[in-house]
């Protein structure tokens, strides 16, 4: 489902802001989107990558964990140049981010990498069928799309056969993972505990929070992988 495309002030202006909850602010081990990390550095691992590239690194919480728990050669951009700065703040390193449009070619010349990242990226980008036409052919990629719609996302996906529609043209899907969301921001345990207690007399919303509902009620990511065709 398309709607009008955003511009970059308006998520330099998120970014700016950590998000919602702070959650662009959060150690990545806190955050929501770590269920949906672990799964793709285990994707990298399994496929026997050695250097990655992010297509929208964002503040830089994948990095950070790739850059701590593996020994794959990382870089990441973002067209926010706040995100950047973010990352690079967070990572106390400044080499492996740039600001970069990912539909234009020029932000992967002279870039050496085997693999592309690009997770909850997509969703936001208008042209995203030519940002992933810019990629190498022959390079292993891994993305995700959310199965929820949000303020700033352009389209998202209710089946993984819309997934493999839209995207295996230009990418050769060999998989397609439902990974759900969680549904607190900051899923560290003193903060999921005060959620329990908060919700102890409201069962649903207390199943939610324990992970316990479907892909499809609680919200979640379609987590895809395959070669650049």
């Amino acid at each position: 489902m398309d709607k009008v495309v955003q511009s970059t002030a308006v998520y330099d202006r998120i970014f700016s802001e950590g998000g919602y909850q702070g959650i662009y602010d959060l150690p990545y081990r806190h955050s929501a989107y770590y269920p949906l990390f672990k799964r793709v550095l285990r994707e990298l691992v399994r496929h026997g990558s050695k250097s990655v590239l992010e297509v929208g690194c964002g503040t830089g919480a994948f990095a950070h964990m790739v850059l701590e728990k593996s020994r794959l050669a990382y870089q990441g951009f973002d067209f926010s140049t706040v995100a950047v700065n973010r990352a690079v703040a967070r990572t106390r390193r400044s080499y492996p981010f740039y600001v970069g449009d990912a539909t234009a070619a020029s932000t992967y010349e002279g870039r050496h990498f085997d693999a592309i990242v690009c997770t909850e990226v997509l969703e936001h980008v208008e042209r995203d069928l030519e940002a992933i036409s810019k990629w190498k052919r022959g390079t292993f990629c891994i993305c995700s799309v959310p199965n929820f719609d949000s303020e700033t996302h352009v389209r998202y996906f209710r089946s993984a056969e819309e997934v493999r529609s839209r995207y295996g043209q230009l990418i050769d899907i060999e998989r397609v993972t439902l990974i759900k969301k969680p549904v607190l921001s900051d899923i560290s345990l003193p903060n999921v505990l005060r959620a329990l207690r908060w919700n102890r007399y409201r069962p649903r919303r207390f199943m939610e929070i324990l992970g316990i509902g479907t892909f499809e009620s609680i919200g979640g990511w379609f987590l895809f992988s395959g070669t650049r065709r």
